[in-house]
C-alpha cells in the first residue's frame, strides 16, 4: 500500500503542469539559461526549498548538467528539511519516492534519463519538504 501511494506521489509529481513557470532569470532580470555557473551558485544561495526548486526547473537543459542543477537545489531542500527534524514515516516515504525515481528512471538510460532522475529525486524532496512544513505551520 505504501509504495503505491509513493508511486502515485511520484507520478503526479511529474506530471503537474508549472501554472506560471519562473524564467531563467537572476534577480535583475537577465537571462542567465547560458550561464550554468550563475545559475547553478543562484539555486545553491536560495533561501528555501521552492525557491531552489522553481529556478532548478527554470533553468533545466535537458542534458546531464542538470544533474548538479537539480542536485544544488536538493542541497537546499535538505537543509529546509533537517530544520523541520521530519518524522520517520516522512524520512521512509521520501526512500520510497527516490527508489521509485531511480528504478524507473536506470531503466531508460542516457543523458535524459539522467536529468529526469535529477528532477524526480528533487520533486520528491521538495514535496516532503512540504508536507512536513504543512504539519509545522498547521
Amino acid at each position: 500500500m505504501n509504495s503505491m501511494k509513493a508511486l502515485i506521489a511520484v507520478v503526479v509529481l511529474a506530471a503537474t503542469p508549472m501554472a506560471m513557470a519562473r524564467e531563467c532569470t537572476d534577480a535583475q532580470g537577465n537571462d542567465i539559461l547560458n550561464q550554468p555557473a550563475v545559475f547553478q551558485e543562484l539555486i545553491s544561495k536560495s533561501s528555501n526549498c521552492y525557491e531552489a526548486k522553481e529556478l532548478a526547473e527554470a533553468c533545466a537543459w535537458g542534458s546531464s548538467l542538470d544533474v548538479r542543477t537539480a542536485a544544488s537545489a536538493y542541497a537546499v531542500c535538505e537543509a529546509n528539511l533537517a530544520k523541520f527534524n521530519p518524522p520517520k514515516v516522512d524520512k521512509d516515504l521520501l526512500s520510497t519516492m527516490e527508489a521509485r525515481c531511480q528504478a524507473h528512471f536506470d531503466a531508460d538510460g542516457g543523458t535524459m534519463a539522467r536529468s529526469e532522475t535529477a528532477y524526480c529525486h528533487l520533486s520528491a524532496i521538495s514535496f516532503i519538504v512540504n508536507l512536513v512544513w504543512e504539519n509545522e505551520v498547521y
